[in-house]
C-alpha cells in the first residue's frame, strides 16, 4: 500500500489557490509512490462565517505579495466582483461538502477537483455557496445534476467535511496550506504555508530515502 501525502487546504484560502499548481506538479511526479489525499481545513466556519467585506481590504493588500512570491494572479472577476462588491459570504463548509462528494466519486482525481473548485472562485469569481456553481464539475465527474444536488444537501457529506476539519484541528494545523507525509505510523510536516513543488520534493526524498 502506498503511503499517503495529505494536502491540507481550504477552498477560500488564497495561498492554497496559489499552491494548487504546485500540488498538481507533485502528484504528476509522485503519484506512483504516494496516495494523495486532500483535506479541507475549515478556515471559515462557525463565528468566522460572514461577508468578505470584513477581510477584503486585507486581502487586496496581500495580493501583490502573493503574486510576487507564487507567480499566481487572481482573476478580475474575483478582485472586482467578490472583493469589490464585498457581499460574498465566506463559508468553508459548502465547498468542503462539494469536495467530499468529488472525493467519493473520483478519489484518484481529488487534487484536480480541489484545484478546480478554487479556480471557480479565485479565477471566475463564482459563489461557492451555490450548488449551481459545481454542476459543470459534477457532470465532468459523471454525476447528473439531480445526483449532485441530492448529495450536496445530504448530511452524510456535511459530516465528512466536518470530520476533515476535526482531523486537521487534531493535528494542530492552524494555517493553510500545509502538507503532511505519512511514513508507517509517523507523520511528517513537509509544507507549512505556500511551498514550491521542488522544495517539498527535496524533503520527501530525505524522509523516504
Amino acid at each position: 500500500m502506498k503511503p499517503t501525502l495529505y494536502y491540507i487546504s481550504d477552498a477560500l484560502c488564497g495561498w492554497c489557490f496559489a499552491m494548487g499548481p504546485q500540488v498538481v506538479q507533485l502528484q504528476e511526479t509522485y503519484g506512483d509512490r504516494f496516495h494523495f489525499e486532500v483535506l479541507s481545513g475549515g478556515m471559515m466556519t462557525g463565528d468566522r462565517v460572514g461577508p468578505i467585506s470584513q477581510m477584503a481590504d486585507y486581502i487586496k493588500q496581500v495580493l501583490p505579495r502573493l503574486t510576487e512570491i507564487t507567480g499566481v494572479t487572481m482573476g478580475e472577476a474575483y478582485v472586482k466582483g467578490i472583493l469589490g462588491e464585498g457581499t460574498y459570504v465566506s463559508n468553508s463548509v459548502p465547498p468542503a461538502v462539494a469536495l467530499a462528494i468529488f472525493k467519493e466519486v473520483k478519489p484518484e482525481e481529488q487534487v484536480k477537483y480541489a484545484k478546480a473548485i478554487q479556480d471557480l472562485h479565485f479565477k471566475e469569481g463564482q459563489d461557492l455557496n451555490l450548488v449551481e456553481t459545481y454542476l459543470p464539475l459534477a457532470r465532468e465527474a459523471g454525476l447528473s445534476e439531480e445526483q449532485f444536488r441530492e448529495r450536496f444537501t445530504d448530511d452524510q457529506y456535511r459530516l465528512l467535511a466536518q470530520q476533515e476539519f476535526a482531523q486537521v484541528q487534531a493535528w494542530g494545523i492552524e494555517g493553510f496550506p500545509a502538507m503532511i507525509a505519512q511514513k508507517g505510523e509517523e507523520l511528517f510536516l513537509v509544507a507549512r504555508g505556500f511551498s514550491k513543488a521542488e522544495d517539498v520534493a527535496e524533503i520527501l526524498e530525505k524522509i523516504y530515502s
